[in-house]
């Protein structure tokens, strides 16, 4: 490594570390004044716009995922696979089980989880639908042995957000020739799909009953026990298994290491995508937030933030001034249901079909 470049660390394979390194592998070697590493723990990161097509079976695997390895190798960027678990941000290291990194700047792009801290049995009973991989494993290893069920199960879904609903559609869809065993219900503390039109919300709930999903809403559960949840109104259920897709929890070591942080320990950035405590940190995704801007926990944001972010980073190395982003105020969300039928919500008009869905897979 040439001691006289800045070193840049990226953690995370997220959606918006993916326009860092197109933008690295566009840019002439001769302008390559930095060394830049990515630690993450997959070389295949999944798209998690195409989760539920591929669930649903529209989409071959190879479709849905970019492959780190490749684009790390154009873009002259070491890959390293790992999971840090501490900053020092005094020395400016970060510590994987393996190794100590040194960086000059660090991106965090990590993404987030579903936050199951506060609910007792939550992570030894249920399965979170973050990270990806691990829920795709898990998911095919049911399908393969639905065949051999001799009786029925039920597998519930937590979280009527979009993330739940596209989700349990797909399932339902792919194993809807195994009806008679495999009963499906959606679990909510609140309404079903929060702060979507209530016309989008209705035209899901048809689907919902099309596909024999019973809908829960309005109902907390507070405690996961082996193959029973407990809720606020004191009712009981059983179940077979249990997928958790609500909301979403930062990891814990960015709090830990200082970094300046929301209440719920997103990273507090500026809209420079740059830490506030931190001027060498730069965040995108999930697990950022800029209070200025608040905005729905969408991979959308995290898509558009990725062209800005890797023109800062560049820029951050040669003392540049930064560019700002801007969130767009609302954006197109379109809703996949399982079949290819979706539906399509935008400023606050609603539309449903076979040509949404040939529209969200374009």
């Amino acid at each position: 490594m040439d001691i006289g470049k800045k070193k840049l660390l990226l953690i995370g394979g997220g959606h918006a570390h993916v326009f860092v390194l197109e933008a690295l592998r566009k840019l002439p070697a001769a302008q390559h004044n930095i060394d830049v590493t990515l630690i993450t723990p997959d070389a295949y990161l999944p798209y998690s716009g195409m989760l539920p097509g591929l669930v649903a079976g529209h989409y071959r695997t190879s479709e849905c995922h970019v492959d780190l390895n490749t684009l790390c190798s154009a873009a002259a960027v070491k890959l390293v696979r790992g999971s840090v678990a501490a900053l020092d941000l005094q020395a400016n290291q970060a510590f994987t089980t393996e190794a100590v990194h040194s960086f000059d700047l660090i991106s965090l792009d990590i993404g987030s989880t579903p936050p199951l801290h506060g609910i007792a049995g939550a992570r030894e009973y249920g399965l979170a639908v973050k990270p990806i991989g691990q829920f795709l494993s898990a998911w095919h290893t049911f399908e393969a042995q639905v065949a051999l069920l001799k009786r029925p199960v039920h597998l519930v879904v937590a979280g009527a957000g979009a993330g739940g609903v596209e989700l349990v559609l797909a399932m339902a869809y792919r194993l809807k020739s195994q009806r008679d065993l495999v009963k499906w219900s959606l679990v909510s503390r609140g309404d079903l799909l929060p702060g979507y039109p209530r016309r989008a919300a209705r035209m899901v709930a048809d689907r919902l009953g099309e596909a024999g999903i019973a809908i829960r809403s309005r109902t907390e559960i507070t405690r996961v026990a082996s193959n029973k949840l407990y809720f606020s109104d004191g009712s009981e259920a059983a179940f077979d298994q249990l997928i958790w897709t609500t909301g979403s929890a930062p990891q814990a070591w960015p709090v830990a290491a200082g970094l300046r942080c929301e209440p719920d320990g997103c990273v507090s950035i500026n809209a420079q995508l740059q830490s506030l405590s931190h001027p060498q940190v730069f965040a995108a995704g999930d697990m950022a937030t800029d209070a200025t801007q608040p905005r729905p926990k969408a991979g959308v944001f995290a898509v558009r933030q990725g062209p800005i972010l890797a023109d800062n980073l560049l820029r951050a190395t040669s003392g540049q001034e930064l560019r700002r982003y801007r969130a767009q105020g609302d954006y197109l969300s379109l809703l996949s249901t399982g079949d290819r039928h979706a539906v399509a919500c935008w400023y606050g008009l609603t539309w449903q079909g076979d040509w949404v869905w040939r529209w969200k897979n374009r």
